[in-house]
């Protein structure tokens, strides 16, 4: 998909914008920028997300959300077969669901994301605001009743979904496109599969200290960029 800028300029302006409005770390050793196009994302829509994301997850000791690659596991996520709704069933009629059930949109999650910073980005531009502001902008977000543009989507479904995929952009393992050199893992202590622990199991009451390993770390180190240890 062409692009107006590069991916990594966005990246890097998205990264520059959040360390001057939250007056945080500028920079991170987490943060992994390479010259990748989008794969589903424009850059407004991901200048958009990042300002949203980073405020769910903003930076401290440990990175943000868009430092931790939320918006590249978004971006990734929303051109595979889930943002796609392969396996959703999205035929009328529609009725409302349960919180418990799932995923109700009767659109598939990356039309549901599309419409939804559509939606947003022609009310106004959140990106330009300071982090009071886009805090504000979000907790509103979170309390607005109604549905998106002219459709019957709830903007709380829309709402729910970036939230969701937040966490998970900031937690799963780095195949997947997100948690960048194991962010998210070294903030909550989770030390990831070693190889499913095989070789400590008659180990008790220790500490373990060595540093996470995603699945793929250990026989293709070279393959994912995002993990420690990768190119």
């Amino acid at each position: 998909m062409p692009a107006e800028y590069s991916r990594r300029a966005v990246l890097g302006q998205i990264a520059l914008g959040g360390a001057l409005a939250t007056a945080g770390p500028a920079g991170h050793a987490f943060a992994a920028l390479d010259d990748r196009p989008w794969f589903f994302l424009t850059d407004n829509e991901a200048r958009w997300l990042a300002a949203i994301v980073d405020v769910f997850i903003p930076a401290d000791e440990y990175p943000s959300a868009t430092q931790a690659g939320v918006v590249d596991y978004i971006d990734f996520q929303m051109a595979t077969h889930y943002g796609k709704g392969a396996r959703l069933y999205l035929q009328e009629p529609f009725s409302q669901g349960a919180p418990e059930q799932g995923y109700q949109a009767p659109c598939p999650p990356a039309e549901l994301l599309r419409r939804g910073i559509a939606a947003a980005l022609a009310e106004g531009d959140v990106t330009a605001q300071d982090a009071a502001g886009r805090e504000r902008y979000v907790q509103a977000m979170s309390e607005a009743q109604g549905n998106i543009d002219d459709s019957d989507v709830p903007v709380g479904t829309f709402f729910t979904e970036l939230l969701s995929l937040t966490n998970e952009g900031c937690f799963a393992d780095p195949i997947y496109m997100g948690n960048n050199a194991y962010a998210g893992w070294e903030m909550v202590g989770f030390p990831g599969a070693h190889a499913y622990y095989l070789s400590f199991v008659d180990k008790h009451n220790r500490p373990f200290d060595k540093p996470p390993m995603g699945i793929a770390h250990g026989e293709y180190p070279h393959t994912f960029p995002r993990i420690v240890g990768g190119s």
